[in-house]
C-alpha cells in the first residue's frame, strides 16, 4: 500500500505544466541523470522491466524531446540514450519533487527505525530476486 501511495503521489506531482511526465519516464531519466548514454538493454536491466517497455517509454521522451537515441557502432540494434538539453535542465526540479514525497514519508520516523526499515527491505529484496 505504502509503495501505491508514494508511486500515485509521484504520478501526480509529476503531472504539473514544467515537467509533464510519468513515473516510468522519470526513471529512466533518473538513470541517465547519473549516467548519460547507457543503452536500453542496460536501462531495462536496472529499471527491472522488459525491454518493450522501456521502448515505449524511450519513444515517449524522445516525442517530448526529452532524450535522443544514437547508433553505437555498426549494429543498427545497439543504440544508446542521451539527454537532450531539455532533459538536463528538468532534472533538479524533477528530484526536487521526488525529495519532497519522500521526505514528506519519513517526518516523525527515527532516523535509526528508517535506516533498519531500508536495511530490512533490502533484504527482502535479495531473497526474492530471481
Amino acid at each position: 500500500m505504502a509503495s501505491r501511495l508514494l508511486a500515485a503521489r509521484l504520478e501526480s506531482s509529476l503531472k504539473r505544466p514544467s515537467l509533464n511526465i510519468t513515473v516510468e519516464q522519470w526513471r529512466i531519466l533518473f538513470y541517465l541523470w547519473n549516467e548519460d548514454g547507457i543503452n536500453q538493454q542496460e536501462l531495462a536491466k536496472r529499471a527491472n522491466k522488459e525491454k518493450s517497455t522501456i521502448t515505449r517509454q524511450i519513444e515517449g521522451l524522445i516525442k517530448k524531446e526529452l532524450v535522443v537515441k544514437q547508433k553505437r557502432g555498426s549494429d543498427k540494434r545497439d543504440k544508446l540514450i542521451f539527454l537532450t538539453e531539455n532533459g538536463k535542465k528538468m532534472e533538479t526540479e524533477a528530484l526536487s519533487v521526488a525529495w519532497d514525497i519522500t521526505h514528506d514519508a519519513e517526518k516523525g520516523i527515527d532516523k535509526d527505525e528508517l535506516q533498519i526499515f531500508k536495511k530490512v527491505l533490502q533484504q527482502i529484496i535479495e531473497n526474492v530476486k530471481p
